[in-house]
């Protein structure tokens, strides 16, 4: 008898139980149920501007669950979105933001335009091909020189990436050449003499021009030679001056 009136209590105790299934659904997982209860807690504030304190109140305790969000306004209006989908959409509060309707709610988003011409060269990618095309143009042949060396140096860590061996400089060069349609035609000879496919280089110094030299010397009114000399006689002219005060005082002793 005794066991019987235990699995009666029993039972009865879990007829008290609250589970999830019998539980209203959750409309955002990511805030939690309690959250949700205070959001329907809302609605049983009647004076509008209590309400409103408290759902700001509530919207901080949201952006600590949620840290993604920033302090900015596009998110902070979609955490006031997502309070009023918890909230059925049935409460008012005194802000800014309104609510979103259904069919903004539900609204697909406008497809995004791809290209449909393929990649060369998958390894390198679309963007190298655009900026070859931006070197092609160029008409300096120095100014040339200089940025076709960038974008060697660039395919050439991506082709180390994607394939993990050496790579030649001329066959950077020949892609480089075939990606610009054969506009781009620089001798080899000009890459291998100062390395400018060689990773972590420096860039590439243009040589001065011959009048910058004979400004710097007009300007200073005397060439670098004219000072050294000039700098030597001096020097010169001090040793003389300290032997002959030398002798002079060798005789004074004797």
């Amino acid at each position: 008898m005794e066991n019987i009136k235990d699995t009666e209590q029993g039972a009865e105790k879990l007829k008290d139980l609250d589970y999830n299934t019998q539980r209203d659904k959750l409309l955002l997982r990511e805030y939690g149920r309690n959250i949700q209860n205070m959001v329907r807690h809302l609605k049983t504030i009647e004076d509008v501007e209590e309400r409103t304190r408290a759902a700001e109140t509530l919207i901080n305790l949201m952006k600590q669950l949620n840290p993604s969000v920033r302090e900015n306004s596009d998110n902070v209006h979609r955490i006031w979105d997502h309070l009023y989908i918890m909230a059925d959409g049935e409460i008012e509060f005194n802000n800014e933001f309104a609510p979103q309707t259904e069919e903004e709610r539900t609204r697909k988003p406008e497809h995004i335009g791809y290209s449909e011409t393929p990649v060369k060269y998958r390894h390198y990618g679309r963007h190298v091909e655009l900026v070859i095309a931006k070197a092609a143009e160029i008409e300096d042949e120095q100014e040339m020189i200089d940025a076709v060396a960038d974008i060697g140096k660039l395919m050439k860590s991506f082709y180390i990436t994607w394939n993990r061996d050496n790579v030649d400089d001329e066959v950077i060069l020949k892609d480089i050449k075939r990606l610009s349609g054969g506009k781009i035609d620089i001798d080899i000879e000009t890459i291998k003499e100062d390395d400018l496919f060689e990773l972590g280089s420096k860039p590439r110094q243009r040589p001065q021009k011959q009048g910058s030299k004979t400004n710097s010397r007009s300007r200073s009114g005397r060439s670098p030679s004219s000072r050294s000399t000039n700098s030597n006689t001096s020097s010169n002219r001090r040793r003389t001056q300290g032997t002959k005060k030398n002798r002079r005082n060798k005789k004074r002793r004797k």
